[in-house]
Parts: structure tokens; sequence; C-alpha cells
């Protein structure tokens, strides 16, 4: 029914307002309320789009129902907006939408998609929400209520689902790098790499809080690469590593010393007068780092280096290693630090894993249970909660083909089949204006030069950080992150 009767309908409440008053005292008056607020919004079914399997085993798409009662709205009665601050799962249809809405007395009236005119909500109607639509409360007083603007949101992106960017626009000002090695530190990535000639250098770009000319907010996009300047002569790249908030490397030739990057200044310092074969990596819950000095492992801690109570020798040389720290679930002072690389033997399938428990503080080789293939160039990074490892080829495992997920410190790898993947090397023929980046010819082109850092989720209430950036030969970069870890926080 239009709201055209609606008129009608006040008028008669008026007057019979105006009647009951006129009428001997001893008749009880009635007298209307002019609320005019909603007081609860709710969903009922929906439809939503899905893909499964088939009897046949293939991936289908088909049409499932979501209850979607559960959902919370939330009712702004002072700016007269009703949202959900929690997006409904991608793929669900809001153009055939049943509603549960309370509100005070009088009629609840809304104004379909493409009409001019106000219609009598009632709880069977079948409502499009793909463009906000207003509703209003006509209390039985007469007064005609401020409308309310009702939006439900929908996610246009799967949350688990992995999303790239390729950036070509910022070559290396040193021009093509290999045997790189990338950390991230103080908003800013740097790339350890051996120039054409075979001399060392260290770039980096500004990759957070990027201000962008037109857009009141800044952006995370990489700025053009720049050169640290005053660096020693033959760096080893491989050992690049991101401790204490900033950059600690070796560089020397065969008697190594260790330097400190500041990240804040980009100025280099010599660290003390040892001489190193290898830096492992780093402990920040611990305030350590990891070296090997006459082959065997030691321990930097207070300014000091001390050969551990049992010391490791099997470090191979001459490899980048990828470290990574996590405290126990049990107890808050005992972490895990696991290093890994790739293997150099003839007959090793299987990449390398390290251990170190602060509790036993020695190093071991990790036995796998599902072992991580021994893939070229291999690199390990802590992402989501997890670690991941991906790489060149192995035997029948092409470049960059997939992710290798740990959630158990590195005992078991498993290839990680859905959402967290490379982009598929087939071009979307229904949206060719779709960009599509193909890690295995980027890999091959290349010629294997690439390495990657992790940027962390920026702790300020915003949905930035939390990406990964694959920085390859030239200086082109490739930026990915999961979608849901760049949804804006809403509560």
């Amino acid at each position: 029914m239009k709201i055209k009767f609606l008129p009608l309908l006040a008028v008669f409440f008026a007057a019979t307002s105006i009647m009951t008053s006129c009428l001997d005292n001893d008749v009880e008056q009635i007298t209307y309320t002019s609320e005019t607020s909603i007081t609860g919004f709710s969903l009922g079914t929906l439809h939503i789009d899905r893909v499964g399997k088939d009897k046949n085993g293939e991936d289908g798409a088909y049409v499932d129902t979501l209850d979607c009662s559960n959902y919370p709205f939330t009712i702004d009665q002072i700016n007269r907006i009703i949202t959900n601050k929690d997006s409904l799962p991608v793929g669900t249809y809001i153009d055939k939408v049943i509603t549960n809405i309370t509100y005070d007395a009088g009629v609840l009236a809304y104004k379909p998609k493409g009409s001019d005119n106000d219609t009598i909500w009632t709880s069977t109607d079948s409502i499009d929400f793909t463009e906000p639509v207003e509703f209003k409360v006509y209390a039985y007083s007469g007064v005609e209520g401020k409308p309310y603007k009702v939006t439900i949101n929908v996610h246009q992106q799967e949350p688990d689902t992995i999303s790239w960017k390729k950036f070509d626009n910022n070559p290396f000002s040193a021009g093509n790098l290999s045997e790189q090695k990338a950390v991230y530190a103080n908003e800013k990535v740097y790339v350890f790499g051996k120039k054409n000639d075979e001399t060392t250098c260290i770039e980096y770009t500004k990759v957070i809080n990027v201000s962008v000319p037109g857009e009141k907010e800044p952006k995370d996009n990489p700025t053009p690469w720049t050169s640290v300047t005053n660096v020693p002569t033959d760096i080893d790249t491989y050992s690049a590593t991101a401790w204490g908030g900033n950059i600690y490397f070796l560089a020397g030739g065969t008697n190594k010393q260790l330097y400190k990057l500041d990240a804040n200044t980009n100025d280099v310092t010599p660290v003390g007068t040892e001489t190193f074969e290898m830096l492992i990596g780093g402990n920040d819950t611990k305030e350590e780092l990891y070296a090997v000095i006459n082959g065997v492992s030691h321990t930097y801690k207070n300014g000091v280096w001390t050969e551990d109570a049992n010391p490791f020798t099997l470090f191979p040389a001459g490899k980048p290693f990828f470290s990574n720290t996590t405290t126990a679930s049990y107890n808050s002072d005992i972490t895990t630090t696991i290093a890994l690389c790739n293997s150099t033997t003839a007959n090793d399938t299987a990449a390398l894993v390290f251990n170190r428990i602060s509790s036993d503080n020695k190093w071991e080789k990790r036995m796998q249970n599902l072992p991580l293939p021994n893939l070229e160039n291999v690199t390990m990074i802590y992402y989501d909660g997890k670690l991941y490892a991906f790489g060149g080829g192995y035997g029948e495992i092409k470049p960059f083909s997939q992710f290798y997920c740990s959630t158990d410190n590195g005992l078991c790898w498993r290839p990680v089949t859905e959402c967290m993947a490379f982009p598929a090397e087939v071009p979307d023929t229904e949206n060719p204006n779709r960009e599509y980046i193909n890690f295995p010819d980027l890999y091959d082109t290349h010629h294997g030069n690439y390495s990657c850092a992790v940027t962390p989720k920026l702790e300020n209430g915003t949905s930035r950080g939390n990406f990964i950036w694959i920085v390859w030969e030239d200086g082109s970069i490739c930026r990915g992150r999961i979608n849901r870890l760049g949804f804006t926080p809403k509560w």
C-alpha cells in the first residue's frame, strides 16, 4: 500500500483525539505518542554465492543460504543512520532482503529503490538494499519522523585471500642487484645486494606514511629507491638482520666485522672488534643476537659476545638465514627462535631448519616431520601469526608456485592450496583489464634474484601495514596482503 494513504490516517488520528477531548470528563481521554524512533533492526536468511566440490570432485559455483539474524546493526539515533559495522561475507545477495524491525507506535514506511513514494513496511517485504534505503516512522499523533538511512555492508573481497599489486616505476638507483636480502626497519624496506661490477650496496624505500599529492591520508606505496652512503666495501649481503629496531650486517671479506645501520639516520658504524663467519639472526624478546665466530655459535647480549655453552657448528656458510622468534603460549619467559636456509648438499631434499629454545640456550638442527622442500633461493617470513616459506623451484615444483606454511615452529610444512597464494598464471578472459602478476615468469626474468620483507601492522587503529614486499633484481616490487588484514577496524 502506498504511503499516500498515510496523510488520511494521520487526519483520522488527529480527529479521533479531538473528538475524545470534547466528551464528558467522565470519558477517558486518549493521548497518542509522538515518538518516531526505530529501536531495533536485523536481517533474516539471505542467499550467498559459494564454491564447492561437485560429485566428481571438481570445483563448482552454487547458491547457498546464510542466516544473518546474528549480524549486529548499529543504530545512530542522533544522525539517524543504521548500518552493520561487521560486513556480510563476500557474495551475499542484498537485492531481496527480509528485515525484522522494531519501532515506536505508529506506521513504518520506506522508500523502495527507484521510487519517489513511500511504502508501508511489513515483515514479509523483500527489499533491495544494493543502495541505502530510507525508513521513517509516522506516529499515531500525526508526527512524521525524520528518515533513517539504512546501509547493509558486504565485503567486496574474500577476507582470507591475498591480493597483489606490482610497482614497476622504482628501479634501483644502483642498477640490477643480485645476492639480495631485504629487511624492514623504521617504516623502510632495506635491500642489501651485489651490483653488476661485483661491488655491494644498500638501498632503501620508504613504505609507510608516504605522502601522496592530492591525498588527505598518507599511503603505503613505496618511494623511489635511495642508496645508503658511506657503507663499508665487500658487504656480506646475506647477513643483513633487523634487530632492536636497527639493522646489523657483516662486511670485510674473510674476517668479517659487525656493523650497525641506524634505521633513523641511516648512519653505519662498526660494532666491536670481533671477526665473524656468519650472522644468523636476532631475538628481540631476549635482546640477543646470534652469530658464528671461529666456527662455533655465539650469543651477543649486553654488549658482550659469549660462546654458547653447547656450541653449534653445523650452520652452512654462504647462505642467507631467515629467522623468527615466538614466545611460548604456556610461558611468556620462554622463546623459540627458528632459523632457515636451503641446503647445498646434493642429496638433501629438504631445506635446513634450526631451532633454539631460550630455556636450553643452544641450537639444534630440527628434524622435520613434514619437511619443507629444498627450494632454490628459499625465503621464510612470519606473517599472520604463521611461518611461510616460498622460493625457486625444486624437482617438479615450479618457482613461486605456492606457499608452504608451518604453525609449529618449523616442525611440519604444508603446502597452502587455497587463499594464501600467488596469482594464477592463466589470464582472466572475462576481465581482460584485470592485472595479473606471473611470479614464475618474474623469477625467471630476474634470474632468480629477489628478496622479501614484511611490514608489521600499524598499532594506531588503522587498516594499514601487514604487507609482504617482494623486491626483484631491477628494483620493481610486488606487494601482497591478506584482504582481511587491510579491513578498516569497525569497533
